[in-house]
C-alpha cells in the first residue's frame, strides 16, 4: 500500500469511530431511560448498543494502526497509548488516548458485568459521557479534517445528537 492509504485509514476509521460512539451512547440512553416505551424492545436496544460499542473499539484500533504506520506525523505506540507523551497537538492527542482507554474500560467491564458489583460497572459505564466529549474534543483539536465543510456539518450533527440524548 502507498503511504497516503494509511493516512486515509487513520482519518476515516477515526471518523467512523466517532459516529459509532455517539450511536452507542444514544442507544444506551434509549435503553436506560426507556423513553420509547411501550414501542421499544429492550433486547434489540441492548444488542445495538453493544454492537455499536464493539464496532467503535474496532474502528479506534484501525485508527491507531493507521496513525502508527502513516508517516504524516511520527507517532509511535507510546504517543498513541500514553496520554501526554505526544508532541503533536499534546492536549488533543491526550484526550484521544484517554477516550480510547475509557472506551476499552467500558467495553471490557461490560463483558464481565455479571461478575462485578453493579455500582462499579455503572461508575465505569458513566465514563462513556466523558469519552464522547473527549473524542469530540480530540477530533476538533488533533484532527486534520476540521476545516472541511462536510466534516464540520457531521461534527455539528453528532454533537447535537449526543447532547440531545444526554438531555433526555
Amino acid at each position: 500500500m502507498t503511504e497516503p492509504v494509511w493516512g486515509y485509514l487513520a482519518r476515516s476509521s477515526g471518523l467512523v469511530a466517532r459516529v459509532l460512539v455517539v450511536l452507542s451512547l444514544v442507544w444506551g440512553i434509549l435503553l436506560a431511560t426507556r423513553v420509547l416505551r411501550p414501542n421499544d424492545r429492550p433486547a434489540w436496544l441492548l444488542d445495538l448498543h453493544r454492537w455499536f460499542g464493539w464496532l467503535a473499539l474496532t474502528m479506534v484500533g484501525l485508527h491507531l494502526v493507521g496513525l502508527a504506520i502513516d508517516g504524516y506525523v511520527d507517532f509511535g505506540w507510546a504517543e498513541l497509548l500514553v496520554p501526554g507523551v505526544s508532541r503533536h497537538e499534546p492536549l488533543g492527542v491526550a484526550l484521544g488516548v484517554l477516550s480510547f482507554w475509557a472506551l476499552l474500560a467500558v467495553q471490557l467491564t461490560s463483558v464481565i458485568r455479571r461478575r462485578l458489583p453493579r455500582a462499579l460497572w455503572y461508575r465505569v459505564h458513566l465514563l462513556s459521557y466523558g469519552m464522547v466529549l473527549g473524542s469530540t474534543l480530540h477530533a476538533g483539536m488533533a484532527g486534520t479534517d476540521v476545516t472541511s465543510p462536510p466534516y464540520r456539518i457531521l461534527a455539528l450533527l453528532l454533537t447535537i445528537v449526543a447532547v440531545g440524548a444526554v438531555l433526555i
